[in-house]
């Protein structure tokens, strides 16, 4: 081969190379902004999802904020109506208590605490833990029969032991109950107030 024709050879096989060059950089270039308007347009969707997340949690807070200050709110209301109940729920002496008051008044105030806690607990049962609802429910059963049959006594003026066995009984029930009541409360508000904080 000629030195003439190597020479013009290697100038051929340079403007290819460099014809190659710049097809490779423009292609590179082409590739590079595909590559990026693919990137910006996934950015795009994740950001609207992300807000759209944020957007659903900052409800599910505001619902769990709702609900801890609901059931904060009815826990302190049920509380004070059992203390009442426990308080005067007992109305016919126990064997080693001797109370002054006449049956008929001591029945009254029961009769009225059982009607306030019951209707306190019914009408808002389902916004109570599973647990304080049965745990109140039996209580408030208890009481129920206990205060029915001194009703029934009272207006039969039939007094007979079994009653007193009864007030015995639910002079230890309730006092139970009611402290049962208050571990499943306070349980209950420590899991609601961990919850707010992660919130």
């Amino acid at each position: 081969m000629s030195e003439q024709q190597a020479i013009s050879t290697g100038l051929e096989v340079l403007k290819l190379i460099a014809a190659g060059g710049i097809g490779g950089t423009v292609a590179s270039c082409i590739g590079n902004w595909f590559v990026n308007n693919k990137l910006q347009t996934q950015k795009h969707e994740h950001d609207k999802q992300i807000e759209s997340l944020k957007s659903k949690l900052g409800k599910k807070n505001t619902v769990h904020k709702l609900q801890f200050e609901k059931e904060f709110q009815l826990y302190g209301e049920l509380w004070k109506a059992l203390v009442v109940v426990r308080k005067t729920a007992v109305i016919t002496p126990t064997l080693d208590t001797i109370d002054e008051l006449p049956y008929e008044e001591k029945y009254k105030k029961a009769v009225e605490a059982f009607n306030k806690a019951k209707n306190l607990f019914e009408d808002h049962r389902p916004f109570y833990h599973d647990d304080v609802s049965k745990i109140t429910r039996d209580l408030l059963s208890q009481c129920r029969g206990y205060i029915g049959s001194v009703g029934q006594m009272l207006n039969s003026e039939n007094f007979n032991d079994e009653l007193y066995d009864k007030a015995d009984d639910l002079l230890k029930k309730v006092p139970e109950a009611i402290d049962e009541i208050e571990k499943v409360i306070k349980g209950r508000i420590g899991l609601l107030r961990e919850a707010e904080i992660v919130e």
